[in-house]
């Protein structure tokens, strides 16, 4: 807690991102040569009252959940024989059907009545309308704003989730809902215990505010962080995917390989992590496996899942 209390204090004396206060000659200089300002003004101009109001980020960023869902479901349950999609499909012995995928939505239509709506409902109460600058950010801002979030979260989230694993009561009670799908798919993504999707939508939410965030990096943020967390959860590897091209990404294959052998792969976005701790695997490593240590390799014990429920 005392390191992210201090780190604002840390960046300024770095002078990464110094408070400015421009004259009129230097704010007309600034409109006119940075990089994004033009797209900035695209999307403010005339949008003022939609964008400063306090409604506006949860119901954006449920508008990015609908959009993965609703492309991916459609890939699923309509091009599943699309060799481009046939060939991608991780678990190929695991089709996506629209009754598993009825469960997981029925979840979420619930975790978004009574928790979700009635939160960004009352964000109009507390929640000031958001300032919108005249001034877009500079590239230098938003890109690194975002990388510094990005990493916070993966390291954050690694932590919580290998602790839901490891202390048995807490996967029972809380992870284990996520853990109900073995080869998951992107309308799963979401599929929540409401304790750890307040977790995760808090820190996604609230890691911006180490740093004075423009509105327009803090929106994309919400874009990259849910549409990597969307990736993950997809069930294909394709061969354009980002974990072909940096070693230390983990991609859908990991994640799916963590629903398949749930005590791996606890890195929700990069590996470096799992790799220092021993729980990096692969499928390429299991058919190493003797058969003996396949059998229980990442996996709980049948005593340790009692009584919890399996959907696919």
């Amino acid at each position: 807690m005392n390191l992210l209390y201090n780190l604002p204090i840390f960046l300024q004396m770095l002078d990464l991102y110094p408070v400015q206060n421009f004259t009129v000659e230097q704010l007309e200089y600034e409109k006119n040569t940075r990089f994004l300002q033009p797209a900035w003004d695209w999307i403010k101009n005339g949008n003022e009252h939609i964008l400063s109001s306090p409604l506006f980020p949860p119901f954006y960023a449920l508008s990015i959940d609908y959009t993965w869902v609703a492309i991916f479901t459609f890939i699923d349950l309509c091009l599943y024989d699309v060799p481009l999609f046939k060939n991608a499909k991780i678990q190929k012995d695991r089709k996506v059907t629209w009754e598993l995928m009825k469960q997981s939505l029925k979840l979420q239509g619930w975790n978004q009545l009574l928790w979700i709506y009635p939160m960004a409902l009352v964000q109009l109460i507390w929640v000031p309308d958001t300032e919108l600058p005249i001034l877009a950010p500079t590239v230098f801002e938003m890109v690194s704003q975002i990388a510094i979030f990005f990493l916070a979260f993966d390291f954050t989230y690694f932590w919580f989730h290998y602790i839901n694993h490891k202390v048995k009561w807490l996967y029972r009670w809380c992870h284990s809902v996520h853990h109900m799908y073995s080869s998951p798919f992107a309308a799963s993504a979401q599929h929540l215990h409401p304790f750890e999707l307040f977790f995760v939508g808090t820190f996604i939410t609230t890691v911006p505010w180490i740093f004075p965030t423009h509105c327009l990096t803090y929106w994309l943020w919400f874009f990259v962080a849910q549409s990597v967390s969307y990736e993950v959860h997809i069930g294909y590897d394709f061969p354009f995917a980002l974990h072909r091209i940096f070693w230390f990404y983990s991609g859908a294959p990991a994640h799916d390989m963590h629903h398949l052998r749930p005590l791996t792969c606890f890195q929700p976005w990069f590996n470096y992590l799992d790799r220092l701790m021993g729980y990096h695997i692969t499928y390429e490593d299991l058919k190493r496996m003797t058969e003996a240590k396949f059998k229980k390799f990442g996996l709980y014990s049948a005593e340790d899942e009692k009584g919890l429920i399996k959907i696919n």
